[in-house]
């Protein structure tokens, strides 16, 4: 081999098929980095992936890191399966906007740690409407225990130096301060509400039926068992 000749190495196959866009041609398409963060979509879309986090790292000479479009990206990378292919026409299809695989790769593989996907707790319930059912107007007491398991899963983060115990510290510190002020929120709410056992307990002595009593009872033990 000459001495002079560059060597090129890191190159991650990607099996996924190349596809031509169907709208526009790559002559008629813009450069992702020249993507206004306003830039409307020629067609709707939408994406499952929303409110998760995972380490981030910039880069100044990064196309995508630099773009307004960044998140909208990684989003699109992680749905369909991490194929930098179908990332490439998203982007072709729904903006006209034209990205070269090297990029992509270079991007998703130097620039975002997604081996650490952190979920916020309240998006563990999402799709699972009979258990959210069981919350219902108890909104205050689902947001706790969703704080509580993300406490929970922060705990449970290792940490190798200073610097990583530091973070964690610090996310817990956070998720304790919102904790705290959903508690608060919740008691002067209660403050604010009217009893409604104590309201049915003196309809139900207000009664002088027998049966308009049993349906008191009757609608006061449902509602204790829905908010049991």
């Amino acid at each position: 081999m000459p001495e002079n000749l560059p060597i090129i190495d890191n190159i991650i196959l990607d099996n996924s098929q190349i596809t031509k866009p169907s709208e526009l041609s790559r002559e008629d398409m813009v450069l992702f980095s020249s993507l206004k963060a306003d830039a409307k979509p020629i067609k709707p879309y939408e994406l499952g992936v929303s409110g998760i986090d995972y380490p981030q790292f910039f880069s100044s000479k990064c196309a995508i890191c630099n773009s307004p479009h960044r998140q909208l990206l990684e989003y699109v990378y992680i749905e369909c399966g991490k194929k930098v292919n179908t990332t490439i026409k998203f982007f072709e299809e729904h903006y006209g906007a034209k990205l070269n695989w090297t990029q992509v790769k270079q991007h998703t593989k130097f620039h975002c740690d997604f081996n650490k996907i952190e979920t916020p707790g309240l998006l563990d319930y999402e799709g699972r409407e009979d258990e959210l059912n069981r919350w219902k107007y108890r909104e205050f007491d689902l947001a706790e225990t969703a704080i509580l398991t993300e406490i929970n899963d922060v705990r449970g983060i290792p940490a190798k130096n200073a610097d990583e115990i530091l973070k964690r510290s610090s996310m817990i510190e956070k998720l304790t301060r919102q904790l705290l002020i959903i508690k608060e929120k919740r008691d002067d709410n209660i403050l604010k509400l009217p009893n409604v056992f104590e309201v049915l307990h003196d309809l139900h002595n207000m009664m002088v039926d027998d049966e308009d009593k049993r349906i008191i009872r009757e609608k006061a033990k449902a509602l204790k068992d829905s908010i049991s």
